[in-house]
Parts: structure tokens; sequence; C-alpha cells
């Protein structure tokens, strides 16, 4: 087999495309309404102590993030328990931004099904309008239904969504009373979550790779920090779509 050089490896790289799923953190990016606010600091300077450094606060549960089995399931298997190339993945995004019922039901799985048993990870794309500064609570997410669909593909892997959370609000705030109750919010992580396979939440800015298109074919890069015994935590996701 012919190796390739490093200007053969520059020019492969130059014709892929990539995009960035993840979504941009800065102090006052709204959290969970539930969870504490993020928390960035500065406490080095280079006019004063010759460098910068910062000390982060945030919670394992927001903005881009997984979770692992650990989550939902008592001794589960934690993020860092996974070999690297379980987070490297081929993907399809499905397009559900036009749809107008909140919930991603079995049914509007099942017209996906071939490509759906064609990749090792599923992008939801909702077209969630995120706000970084208001969180909003209706979101569309996918269902009990849809879970268990999901849950039945032996080859899939990874289920990635741009909205808060895999599941609808189910808290209770005085700003917003739930949409699904937490039963069902519980049982739609565990269908994937039992089947060991990784949920990716809060991917960012989906629709530049998408587009207008029903659906789309790539390669799906979520890279998890390497902390032992989370639950799951923040994630830098990158995708690369086929043409």
């Amino acid at each position: 087999m012919k190796s390739l050089s490093i200007n053969d490896l520059n020019e492969l790289l130059k014709a892929l495309e990539f995009f960035d799923f993840t979504m941009p953190l800065s102090h006052n990016v709204v959290s969970w309404p539930t969870h504490p606010p993020i928390q960035i600091n500065k406490f080095k300077t280079v006019e004063r102590d010759l460098y910068d450094a910062h000390e982060i606060y945030m919670t394992s549960q927001d903005y881009t993030h997984f979770d692992a089995p650990s989550h939902m399931i008592k001794g589960g298997k934690t993020i860092d328990a996974y070999e690297i190339y379980r987070f490297v993945a081929p993907a399809i995004i499905l397009n559900f931004s036009n749809k107008e019922d909140l919930e991603i039901t079995d049914k509007d799985l099942q017209q996906f099904s071939d490509q759906i048993k064609n990749v090792n990870a599923v992008i939801l794309f909702t077209d969630f309008n995120k706000d970084p500064k208001e969180f909003k609570y209706n979101w569309k997410y996918l269902g009990v239904s849809s879970a268990k669909y999901l849950s039945q593909f032996s080859n899939i892997k990874m289920v990635a969504i741009d909205a808060p959370s895999i599941a609808g609000w189910s808290g209770d705030v005085p700003a917003a009373p739930h949409i699904i109750t937490v039963k069902d919010a519980i049982d739609i992580h565990l269908y994937l979550l039992e089947k060991d396979i990784l949920i990716v939440e809060g991917l960012y800015d989906v629709k530049k790779a998408i587009g207008n298109n029903k659906y789309v074919y790539g390669v799906l890069i979520a890279l998890p920090l390497q902390i032992v015994g989370l639950d799951g935590g923040p994630c830098r996701v990158i995708f690369t779509k086929f043409t």
C-alpha cells in the first residue's frame, strides 16, 4: 500500500468540509434552569503574572455534552470507560426542522429506516433556536416510542440532538410547566443508555451542514473530556459530510 505524503494528507484535508457543532461558551451563557450557571474567571494575567490563566466552573450536563450510561444507571459505564473509537462514527443528520409537533415519534423515524441501518450515529436536526441569554423550553425531542425504535438498531452507537436534552422539558418551574413527565424523560434516556448508545445533547448550528436536505451522510467526531468517573460531560463536536 502506497504511503501518503504530508502534501497528500494536506490536500485530502483541504478537500473535506468540516462543521463545528459545539456551542460557544462564555461567562454569561444560560444553563439548564435548575443548574448553576457557568463561571469563567481570569485569575492570572500577562500584565501581572506574565501569563493568562482562567478557572472554569460548569456542570457535566449543560451546553454541548455527553450523557454516558452512569448518568441514569447506577453502576453504569462512565465516559472515561470508552475507547476513543466510540467517539468517531459514520453518521446521518435527519431533518425534522419542518415538523410541527414537538415529539419526534417512531413513525417519523421509520421513513429513514434504510438510512439508519447504514450508520453508527444519528443526529436529529430540529433547528432549535438557541438564545445564549434566555432558556427556551419548547424544543423538539425524541419521544418514548422513537427512543425505543432507535434502541433496536444494533449498529447505532450514538444519538445526538441540537436541543438542550434528547427528551422534552420535564421540569416544573414557575416560568414553564412540564411538557412531558419525568418518567417519560427518564425512559427516553434509558432506552438508549441501557443499549450502550451514547447521547450527545446541545449541538449548535447544525443547519449549516444539512441546509434544506432531508438527510445528509458524514462522519461525526464527538470528543469528551477524559474525566474519570464522569456521567458524561462537555465535548467538542465536529462533523464532515460526504459529498
